[in-house]
């Protein structure tokens, strides 16, 4: 339960304000909490390793979504200039999209490729991501279970064939990693802590909602926005860093 559940909402920032606008109309705007957005960036701004996970693909014969990766990339490239070591874990279809990403932006190829999209890749992903030792786990635009253990996009189809299990590294994160999600529907890793929310508010919410939780959660209309913007400012907002512009093309509206 968030610490103001049952009484006034304490109100939103000016940020939190811009990146919970619903181009969409799916229902988020009641989904934001007030102020994780402040608490992720301070608990980034003491981030020493972390790992990135990207990518969702949407319906077979989809390409992986632009929302998630580019701005993915730009989260890991502010916090490697802070003083950060990045890791990017993605299975076979993000994995194209991450590396053109990154040799746009001039950065380093740093990637934890998984090997498939089965159970058994997620094996392979919790090891590298063990060796690799990360302060932080964040999950930006990825596909986390629902109650029934499914996958779904926002039309309740499944995805689970598309899309390697990678929210097992969430649902049983290792000791003293600090988790953080960033979603923009419902179905993403860590809407677990607003399940109620999307099902009351969203869409097909109650097949849908994700179930698995994050110790922080960043909701807004569109997930590249929370990144996509500008650098940062100060060390202590990694990831203040949201557009007052929407981007001309999501990759997700439509999914």
């Amino acid at each position: 339960m968030v610490p103001w559940a049952g009484v006034m909402s304490p109100p939103l920032s000016s940020l939190e304000t811009l990146c919970a606008l619903d181009p969409g109309a799916r229902g988020i705007a009641g989904l934001v909490i007030p102020g994780a957005l402040d608490r992720a960036a301070r608990s980034l701004a003491r981030a020493r390793r972390v790992v990135l996970v990207t990518g969702f693909v949407p319906q077979p014969g989809s390409a992986a979504e632009t929302d998630g990766p580019s701005g993915t990339v730009v989260l890991g490239r502010a916090l490697r200039r802070l003083g950060a070591s990045v890791r990017y874990l993605a299975d076979p279809p993000v994995l194209p999209i991450l590396r053109a990403c990154l040799r746009a932006l001039g950065e380093p190829r740093d990637l934890l490729p998984v090997p498939g999209l089965t159970a058994a890749a997620a094996t392979v992903a919790a090891r590298l991501c063990a060796d690799f030792g990360p302060t932080h786990l964040i999950a930006i635009e990825r596909p986390g279970r629902a109650a029934d253990g499914g996958y779904y996009n926002l039309r309740g189809r499944s995805v689970a064939a598309l899309n390697a299990p990678l929210d097992r590294l969430f649902v049983r994160p290792l000791p003293g990693v600090e988790t953080i999600g960033v979603g923009d529907g419902g179905n993403e890793i860590g809407m677990g802590r607003v399940r109620a929310g999307v099902c009351r508010d969203v869409p097909r919410g109650a097949r849908i909602a994700s179930v698995v939780r994050t110790d922080h959660l960043v909701v807004e209309g569109t997930s590249n926005w929370e990144r996509g913007g500008s650098p940062p400012r100060s060390a202590s907002s990694p990831v203040g860093t949201c557009s007052t512009r929407p981007p001309r093309s999501s990759g997700s509206l439509g999914r």
